[in-house]
């Protein structure tokens, strides 16, 4: 069943990019533009919602890819990701409670949030903060499904949970 459910979340996620084009010129002879569908859901970002300009990692890249499909009062624990991610929500609205004031190394006290931010269905990708304790919830009345794409090092994890 959840193989099924991730099936159609994905044939969703590709229907759902299909309304815009992006053409894009063909150097190698002079014939018409060519048109690929589909389109943008991100341009040329380069500083996460928090300010912290993205960086790329300093050992051999990797990059990883989940969907996310949480029920309506879902929370995570409180982790941090030591990687940037490219994220998009598909349906729902996720919420993301940051604690910008705790060192990553210190795992054991207690998380405090800071500041608040919430990324609806259709909006703009944004990058995920790295390095930064936080804790996501899905505080809608239906499931949230979103997308990560991670820019990570290979063989290392993409998340360090309390």
């Amino acid at each position: 069943m959840k193989n099924y459910k991730l099936m159609i979340i994905f044939i969703l996620t590709i229907l759902m990019g299909c309304n815009n084009s992006i053409i894009l010129e063909d150097n190698d002879n002079d014939s018409s533009p060519i048109n690929f569908e589909g389109g943008l859901i991100m341009n040329q970002v380069s500083i996460d919602p928090l300010g912290n300009v993205l960086e790329y990692p300093s050992g051999d890249a990797a990059v990883s890819s989940q969907i996310n499909v949480w029920e309506p009062g879902f929370n995570s624990p409180w982790h941090y990701h030591p990687y940037t991610g490219v994220a998009y929500v598909i349906q729902g609205e996720l919420t993301v409670n940051y604690d910008t004031e705790t060192s990553i190394e210190d795992i054991s006290s207690e998380k405090n949030i800071i500041t608040t931010q919430t990324y609806k269905a259709g909006e703009e990708a944004f990058l995920g903060v790295r390095d930064t304790w936080h804790l996501s919830q899905n505080l809608g009345d239906q499931d949230l499904i979103f997308i990560v794409t991670w820019i990570g090092e290979k063989d290392s994890p993409l998340a360090i949970i309390e």
